[in-house]
């Protein structure tokens, strides 16, 4: 199924959930051929786990070190891209897809012309019907997004493709001419915001997105934001302002520093009233370095 996509997963301690990504994609009509599973200096025996599980069939790039989810997916787009791959499916590894997963989304991908970026329907793992993600539209006059489908119970039918303004990093299909024109991800992100950032390139490049919310999966979503919270929240909060700084027009900057402070002061608000106080350190310094440190120059 969708024999010219391959599809990157990325996986950091967590083995099983990686596993049942992969075994997904195998019901799917994925071969092992298709599916490249980069561990990023994972400490939980990952890769002997998926070993035992799956054999040598698949397909698993191991990294020295933690590098961040920008890397991964990088070194994971360069083997894909290697292999002859024309489309590259890049996938969070807490997520499971449907039996018809790849089949929509090829249906999709080669009956929409002139779009090269696609996002899936993501729903919920534990709501199973309620929408998690399908696609962000920009308010105008800023940097500033909106999900109208967000926590919507999804539809009985949809139509095969619709514009988007942004897609999500939790799974992105990308035909491979994207890459050619600008290149991969900036692992300066290390993670969260990196395909905020990918988009806004893609956007200033003419690059179209679309979603395809007939290929529908579901996404661990507490599974990952749970890891490390006061760490998450630092590099949302920094990343986020990173994307500010660099793609708002003079005239902008005023307003997204103000929509950040903002939203700072009433994620700090909420995180008092819930006795959350590990998080406002975090929270501070993530919008300090954020606005006042240099930006990072790219890196792959």
């Amino acid at each position: 199924m969708f024999p010219d996509c391959q599809i990157i997963i990325v996986n950091f301690n967590l083995k099983v959930d990686t596993a049942l990504c992969v075994e997904s994609f195998l019901k799917s009509g994925a071969s092992f051929n298709q599916i490249i599973v980069v561990d990023n200096g994972s400490s939980d025996d990952s890769v002997p786990f998926l070993r035992d599980r799956f054999g040598n069939e698949l397909v698993i790039l191991e990294v020295e070190g933690v590098y961040g989810y920008a890397h991964g997916l990088n070194l994971g787009s360069q083997l894909a891209l290697s292999r002859g791959a024309t489309w590259l499916l890049l996938m969070s590894n807490d997520t499971v897809v449907a039996p018809d997963f790849l089949h929509e989304f090829e249906e999709a991908a080669h009956q929409t012309s002139n779009v090269l970026m696609f996002s899936p329907l993501i729903l919920y793992y534990d709501l199973p019907d309620t929408i998690w993600f399908l696609g962000n539209y920009l308010i105008a006059g800023t940097l500033i997004t909106r999900d109208p489908f967000h926590n919507q119970k999804k539809l009985p039918a949809y139509p095969r493709s619709l514009p988007t303004d942004f897609i999500n990093g939790c799974s992105m299909l990308i035909h491979k001419d994207v890459f050619e024109r600008i290149g991969f991800f900036d692992s300066a992100f290390f993670m969260y915001f990196e395909e905020v950032d990918y988009c806004w390139r893609a956007r200033k490049a003419g690059i179209k997105f679309n979603a395809a919310p007939r290929a529908q999966m579901w996404h661990k979503v507490s599974v990952t934001m749970n890891q490390d919270r006061p760490g998450t929240r630092f590099l949302r909060i920094r990343n986020q302002i990173w994307v500010y700084r660099r793609y708002s027009l003079i005239w902008q900057l005023p307003i997204m520093f103000l929509f950040s402070l903002l939203r700072g002061l009433g994620l700090g608000i909420q995180d008092i009233f819930q006795m959350q106080f590990s998080l406002i350190s975090p929270l501070i310094r993530g919008f300090w370095e954020g606005w006042t440190h240099k930006l990072p120059s790219f890196r792959m």
